[in-house]
């Protein structure tokens, strides 16, 4: 189902704002791994993500996961972790083909995306992030950065920290946030979030 049109064009007036601790922009697999252990954590997370589901979910395609060439001790936390998501969702995700472990990318983001929002993540589909940018202590003698805005079509998320797990955002970020960060590693999402 496509987003409605009314969250695809910006809102005439003042945007609300939402506070929360981690703002993690893309909901892909990078994006709703990132989110679950942190929600998991008790920290409050807001998944951003400028497309519905159905469309993200599609677009990880069926290619696989593997544990094929990784180090044995990564491997064998990956699949550890794979585990953890198939107990917390209920989804059969990790199989032996011709024995090597794998996991589909898009029943992946679909049972990470579960999890995470299971333990609290607030998930927004179809709220396009426009713009990030770092945010200012005021009445400090200094400026000094306190965080980010990120703002969306239909809100403006201010967050501690922010997380920008898909390609598109890293073009809003000017480099001045200190509370950016950036997941790009390839199939970082087999291994816990915060050491991506």
């Amino acid at each position: 189902m496509p987003c409605p049109p009314s969250l695809l064009e910006p809102s005439p007036t003042a945007l609300p704002t939402l506070t929360t601790d981690v703002a993690v922009v893309g909901a892909e697999a990078a994006g709703a791994a990132t989110a679950w252990p942190l929600a998991r954590r008790g920290l409050r997370v807001t998944l951003l993500e400028r497309r519905p589901a159905g469309e993200v979910w599609r677009s990880a395609g069926p290619s696989p996961w593997t544990d094929a060439g990784l180090p044995s001790r990564l491997a064998s936390e990956a699949a550890r972790l794979w585990r953890q998501v198939e107990l917390a969702t209920g989804a059969t995700l990790l199989h032996v083909v011709g024995g090597v472990r794998q996991v589909r990318a898009d029943q992946a983001t679909a049972a990470l995306t579960a999890a995470a929002t299971a333990w609290g993540a607030e998930l927004r589909h179809c709220d396009e992030v426009v713009g990030i940018e770092g945010a200012a202590v005021e009445g400090a003698a200094v400026e000094r950065t306190a965080g980010a805005l990120v703002r969306t079509r239909s809100v403006t998320v201010s967050a501690a920290r922010v997380v920008l797990a898909g390609a598109g955002p890293a073009a809003l970020h000017d480099g001045g946030a200190a509370a950016v960060g950036t997941v790009t590693t390839a199939g970082c999402f087999a291994i816990p979030a915060l050491t991506c």
